[in-house]
């Protein structure tokens, strides 16, 4: 009898005593934790206000001169669905000016495998010519691997009021 109840009193302490450890690493983790603040430092994110009070991202810091290949033909890819339909979309990326021009001063700079449709894309996106959207989209997204039979084909540009709607329902957040 002695010796059962020293082995319960042995494995409540050594229960106790892992429970407390975990207990005192789970606090501690919760302490380091970094605020949502700390957080957008470290990922270098940069918010600038406007005069109406606008929170504005700088283009320079989302998207940096050494930008992947990969994050390049996301964003256009991302963009396009402003302007076309499909019956699937993938990735919502507000058109902006600002954005447009910074993604083609990089891609002028860059050693970009698919280099020159970033360029001819962007330089017609940048005069505000989106005739050739659905090209255009259907180019990067046949890249990313899309399949003639897929739904995620565009098969049209999207008319005035249907682009307002698609922005207004997937840009609402994104909009600066």
């Amino acid at each position: 009898m002695k010796r059962k109840t020293k082995s319960v009193i042995s494995i409540i302490v050594i229960l106790i005593i892992f429970g407390g450890a975990f207990g005192y690493i789970k606090f501690t983790e919760h302490m380091n934790k970094s605020t949502p603040e700390e957080e957008k430092t470290i990922a270098g994110y940069v918010e600038v206000t406007s005069k109406d009070g606008t929170v504005l991202k700088k283009e320079n810091e989302l998207y940096p001169d050494d930008l992947i290949e990969h994050k390049m033909n996301e964003t256009i890819h991302s963009m396009s669905h402003q302007k076309v339909e499909a019956e699937i979309k993938w990735g919502h990326e507000q058109i902006t000016q600002e954005k447009v021009d910074r993604l083609l001063a990089i891609a002028k700079e860059s050693n970009y495998k698919y280099k020159e449709l970033y360029i001819s894309i962007l330089e017609r996106w940048s005069k505000g010519d989106f005739s050739n959207a659905v090209d255009d989209h259907n180019s990067i997204w046949e890249m990313q691997g899309g399949d003639e039979d897929a739904s995620g084909k565009a098969i049209r540009l999207l008319t005035p009021s249907e682009e307002q709607a698609y922005i207004q329902h997937n840009l609402e957040y994104d909009l600066y």
